[in-house]
């Protein structure tokens, strides 16, 4: 199967977005649940669930846009690293999983300043690490297709 996705660029780019946008999505809520529960809010297994598929389709066009321009500028650049530095190829599989949490990074680092607030609130403190390694896991994926 993987190796007809590798074959069409873009199955492979919206497996890596589909990827890093879900596990952004679930930890950010995850993480939310987890501070309320912190002080002593009683939430159940139901509401956990229904509250993370809410989430996600609430992010969706909004930080799952922002992730997905995020991840094809960081893969392209990755990309022009790999075609004009042929001493980076060794490197592709690491340089593709940075770009991928980089990405994300960089998304939070750009949107705090002109917003002045977090815009998920799942990447305060270290939710953003835990952001980072969503984006890390989608360029894996991304890579791994290849």
């Amino acid at each position: 199967m993987f190796q007809k996705i590798a074959q069409l660029p873009w199955l492979r780019f919206i497996l890596a977005w589909f990827i890093t946008f879900s596990l952004a999505s679930i930890c950010h809520s995850q993480f939310n649940l987890w501070r309320l529960q912190q002080v002593d809010v009683l939430i159940p297994l139901d509401e956990r669930v229904s509250f993370t598929a809410q989430d996600w389709l609430g992010l969706l066009p909004t930080y799952g846009v922002i992730i997905a321009i995020a991840l094809i500028l960081a893969f392209s650049v990755t990309n022009m690293i790999m075609k004009y530095l042929l001493a980076a190829r060794p490197y592709q599989q690491l340089l593709t999983i940075i770009a991928g949490a980089l990405s994300i990074l960089t998304v939070h680092s750009i949107l705090y300043p002109i917003l002045n607030v977090t815009l998920i609130a799942g990447a305060r403190d270290s939710g953003l690490v835990i952001q980072m390694l969503c984006g890390a896991l989608g360029g894996w994926a991304f890579y791994k297709q290849h």
